[in-house]
């Protein structure tokens, strides 16, 4: 074929692959999904708060319903971002998934491995289902103290990510995985998610982080403790099915009130094992553990434990934050931690977010921006206006954060909940971590 001819040839291809991506993307923007909602940062109502934007105008929010006990879904129960309980394998392949309503049970009906601990894997909630995963932009108002979020079910955009499905190899995988359980250390020093078991703590951030990884089955980092990414996109995900940024009134007050260390070590994993993806009471009470909130599948989101994460630490009262483990989010670090420890090195510092006030009063702002929210100015809020939690800080040095809140903390406990008071070493009984998961493959 002559020069020219192929030219040619070259250039209808290329017209013809165009034309097919161009329609691709539009017949996406036809038939994709994107909920959005808005968050007015002077608002002091809790779920005036919260307006709904895009394809979630006119929906209906969820919320638990107390009297019968039973959640109610509202316009929620098939959305595209529900997860799936799973038994996942130590080398991050699931090796089935489990009954949503008895974890005790496979899909199939017949026994699981929730509650074996000699198992080779953990209890897990996978994310992304039927090849969609989950694309997340926040859009700040112009003070940073509100934020626009959209959800979508494809990458409308260049301001969209998903970086929660991101490996440690920087790539984008079809899913990411969260713990159903609290943490729990078993005799080989690995940190667990299965039943039945006695939560781990008094352990330091460098030992948790030490404990996830050792389920890793080779030297990449599959396996960690929870991921700042996750915790926000799926905070922003409750926020939208609830309408409210009072998480706690409209899931499960969660395990909260006169909690004590022979409480925590009496507790055991799984009391909601048969109670569905979410489930929750009106009482505090944590000596009464189905008194224990679940979200998504996963038991104590919020209260009975503070709980550890990567991605996320105050240093001398600038919040710093990663949401990958490579460098694709502009970070400019490898790795969460440098010798197994978190010190924000390489990570992006969110401006104007310094903490002032009573440190254990409640979150009153928060800071939007595209790396996510994270609590700023003075803790002037309530147990009942703006953001209904409470947040612990101390603005000099490097301090690891701890959320969700401890089964003694009482109403400040909640989704946004935030210990920034600890350095690394920090060791109570009243704090622990759990597992997160993202496969090579």
């Amino acid at each position: 074929m002559a020069a020219k001819e192929r030219l040619a040839t070259d250039e209808t291809l290329r017209g013809v692959l165009g034309a097919v991506e161009r329609v691709a993307q539009a017949i996406n923007r036809d038939s994709g999904t994107i909920y959005g909602f808005h968050i007015d940062g002077s608002e002091s109502d809790p779920a005036a708060k919260v307006t709904y934007l895009k394809d979630a105008q006119g929906l209906t929010p969820a919320k638990m319903n107390y009297s019968s006990g039973v959640f109610d879904y509202g316009s929620w129960e098939d959305a595209f971002f529900m997860p799936r309980p799973c038994m996942l394998k130590s080398d991050g392949n699931v090796d089935y998934y489990l009954d949503p309503d008895n974890y005790a049970k496979k899909e199939d009906g017949s026994a699981s491995d929730v509650a074996n601990i000699n198992y080779d894997g953990n209890a897990m909630m996978e994310w992304g289902q039927d090849g969609k995963k989950i694309w997340m932009k926040i859009q700040p108002d112009s003070n940073h103290l509100g934020a626009s979020v959209f959800i979508a079910d494809y990458q409308v955009d260049a301001t969209y990510h998903d970086w929660s499905f991101h490996n440690c190899q920087g790539v984008s995988v079809d899913h990411f995985y969260t713990p159903i359980f609290n943490g729990a250390k078993d005799s080989n020093n690995k940190l667990r998610s299965i039943s039945g078991q006695q939560v781990s703590n008094k352990t330091t951030a460098n030992q948790e982080i030490a404990y996830a990884r050792a389920n890793n089955p080779g030297n990449n980092v599959l396996w960690d403790i929870e991921h700042y990414s996750d915790i926000t996109l799926i905070n922003m995900l409750l926020i939208l099915m609830a309408k409210t940024v009072d998480l706690p009134s409209a899931f499960g007050q969660g395990l909260r009130d006169s909690g004590s260390e022979a409480i925590n070590n009496a507790f055991r994993t799984g009391v909601h094992n048969t109670k569905g993806l979410f489930y929750g009471t009106n009482s505090g009470a944590a000596a009464t553990y189905s008194n224990a909130v679940k979200v998504f599948g996963m038991e104590n989101w919020w209260g009975f434990q503070w709980r550890r994460y990567v991605g996320h630490v105050l240093v001398d009262g600038v919040h710093k934050v990663k949401n990958t483990f490579l460098t694709e989010d502009g970070s400019t670090a490898t790795d969460y931690v440098v010798n197994g420890e978190p010190t924000g090195a390489g990570f992006k510092s969110i401006p104007a977010t310094v903490l002032s006030g009573t440190s254990g009063n409640y979150i009153k702002y928060e800071w939007f921006d595209d790396d996510g929210m994270v609590p700023c100015g003075e803790l002037t809020g309530s147990d009942t206006t703006y953001y209904c939690d409470g947040c612990w800080y101390n603005n000099s040095g490097v301090r690891v954060p701890c959320r969700g809140g401890s089964s003694s903390a009482g109403a400040k406990d909640g989704a946004f909940c935030l210990y920034l008071g600890n350095t690394a070493s920090g060791s109570t009984w009243a704090i622990g971590a759990a597992l997160s998961c993202k496969p090579l493959a």
